[in-house]
């Protein structure tokens, strides 16, 4: 039972170690920051390229009307 005991805490404490390890770690941190930047962009791009492809909309049918009453 001892045997047991010691192996549960052994892996415990290599658990724990090993999640040390992890949030101490900062790289992981930078590829995060620039994928939430990326998203960001990706987010602002597509409101932007919208708001554009409705005034370019409206733009082109303004010239096909236009197109269209010249006799």
């Amino acid at each position: 039972m001892f045997r047991l005991y010691t192996l549960a805490k052994f892996w415990e404490r290599a658990f724990v170690a090993r999640l040390k390890a992890v949030f101490k770690d900062q790289r992981g941190a930078t590829v995060a920051e620039y994928a939430l930047l990326l998203a960001l962009v990706v987010i602002a791009l597509i409101g932007v390229l919208g708001e554009l492809g409705t005034a370019l909309q409206g733009k082109i049918r303004a010239i096909i009307d236009q197109i269209k009453t010249t006799p």
